[in-house]
């Protein structure tokens, strides 16, 4: 069974579309980082060093070695 020209045309535009509308946001969210300076993985990070700063335990009571 032979496809028509014009079928594979039409399958080939929609796999193309399909790529495009897939991978859209995925540039539009690298393309907004670029322009406006955010780096949110970077705040995260500084967030995550000074909470284990903040929140480190403090023994105050000393441990005996028996």
């Amino acid at each position: 069974m032979k496809l028509e020209q014009a079928t594979k045309i039409r399958i080939a535009k929609n796999a193309l579309l399909s790529l495009l509308l897939y991978a859209l946001p995925i540039v539009l969210m690298f393309a907004t980082f670029y322009i406006t300076g955010q780096r949110p993985w970077e705040k995260k990070q500084q967030h995550k060093e000074q909470n284990t700063i903040k929140n480190k335990p403090v023994n105050t009571q000393p441990q005996s070695n028996d």
